[in-house]
């Protein structure tokens, strides 16, 4: 028994130690863009925006899981391995692309802020600046342990979201089914389902959170000696996302889509539920919102700082100080001093384009997925570590399906508009 004691603890202290990749990095996937996603998306379809969750969370796991074994056996970011093996060219194509899309995904983290000061009733001007403030302070200031222990901490606020799905009082044999089996209240053959559910995709498997995932792995430089518990906290992260994102849907179907009423915001969200589950619920929402505007603001822009140092060849990590990192730690700067410039022109409301930055995310993934097949099926890059056998399979036939999906909900869609 003792032995068996001894065992276990030195497992749990190994799984405590890779601990922070594959949470952190699956979890701010429902960051404050996320969370006016998947609301607007239940607020139209209700748990059918939940629907193909089981096998959307597995290919969370198994494409982190690539992700993670690229980067401890290669010792390279995946930004690395793209300018190496494709050049400059595609490379800065790529990190254009990623860059729009991540810059979209700040002003969402923005307006998600702003939004959860409005709702406790805050100057949000005042706190909006200072909170940017504080979190550049942070960057620049703490190493990566002391960030990485924060990143953790911060995931209490999404908590929030399962005390607001209980308060909601919902029907949970039809919310299993509808997401789980087969969706009986919507119509499957709606285009403009399909490009919602894309977006449910795209904030759920992020194209930087595929970036982020390696370069934060080379930061807390784990070895193959690591690989085992890193795939386990890979696989633990993927369900608890999911598991907080599903919540979310619970309790915005159980109170918004039921009696016919339809969001465009998390901030508009929050205060519908309002009336129908009471104030406590309503500062659950709230302080769920926060933490994930506070977290995505902070993860994304440093996926997008450490891409654009792998790409051209700078100091990207936590560890180094300004002086040394001064392109990485500038590059996250000028991100966040963007969506603040924006945030204060009058009458602009980037939730609004929720759907559509979280699509475009979305549409990105089967570029990723082909880097990510490429990379770990390369001998010469892997080793005895190249990806086979079920994994293969899924990652391929993830990328055709989502490539389909994508062209058939983006011309449903634009013919819908026209």
């Amino acid at each position: 028994m003792r032995e068996f004691l001894n065992k276990f603890k030195r497992r749990l202290l190994l799984f405590l130690m890779v601990l922070g990749p594959g949470v952190i990095t699956a979890v701010v996937d429902n960051d404050a863009g996320g969370v006016a996603t998947y609301t607007v998306a239940a607020s139209l379809y209700g748990m059918a925006s939940q629907f193909l969750v089981i096998p959307e969370t597995l290919l969370l796991a198994l494409t982190q899981e690539i992700g993670v074994r690229i980067a401890i056996v290669a010792k390279k970011g995946l930004g690395d391995l793209i300018r190496e093996r494709y050049g400059i060219k595609l490379s800065l194509l790529i990190f254009i692309l990623y860059f729009i899309v991540n810059q979209g995904v700040v002003l969402q983290n923005i307006f998600g802020l702003k939004a959860s000061f409005e709702l406790f009733n805050l100057n949000w001007r005042f706190f909006l600046i200072f909170t940017c403030i504080f979190l550049i302070f942070f960057i620049i200031f703490f190493d990566y342990k002391k960030l990485q222990r924060i990143f953790l901490l911060m995931i209490i606020f999404y908590f929030g979201y399962i005390f607001s799905a209980i308060l909601a009082k919902p029907n949970w044999i039809e919310a299993m089914r509808e997401s789980f089996v087969w969706p009986q209240k919507i119509n499957l053959f709606d285009p403009t389902f399909w490009f919602s559910r894309i977006a449910v995709l795209g904030t759920t498997i992020t194209a930087w959170g595929q970036f982020f995932v390696h370069s934060y792995i080379i930061d807390k430089k784990l070895d193959v000696s690591h690989l085992k518990y890193e795939k386990l906290e890979v696989y633990v992260g993927a369900f608890i996302t999911n598991f907080f994102s599903w919540m979310m849907a619970v309790a915005v179907t159980y109170t918004l889509f039921v009696h016919g009423i339809k969001v465009d915001d998390g901030l508009k969200a929050a205060m519908a539920i309002k009336p129908f589950v009471g104030n406590l619920a309503y500062v659950f929402f709230a302080m769920g919102l926060f933490g994930a505007s506070i977290l995505g603001l902070t993860i994304v822009p440093l996926a997008t700082a450490y891409v654009f140092s792998e790409i051209f060849g700078y100091e990207g990590s936590l560890d180094a100080n300004f002086t040394k990192g001064r392109f990485f730690y500038s590059f996250f700067i000028i991100q966040i001093f963007i969506g603040l410039l924006i945030a204060f022109f009058p009458q602009t409301s980037l939730f609004k384009l929720t759907l559509y930055v979280d699509f475009l995310n979305g549409a990105m993934l089967p570029i990723i997925f082909y880097f990510l097949v490429k990379f770990s099926e390369d001998a010469s890059i892997m080793g005895k570590y190249v990806s086979s056998g079920l994994t293969k399979f899924f990652v391929r036939a993830a990328a055709v399906l989502i490539t389909i999906a994508v062209v058939i909900s983006f011309v449903g869609k634009i013919l819908h508009l026209v």
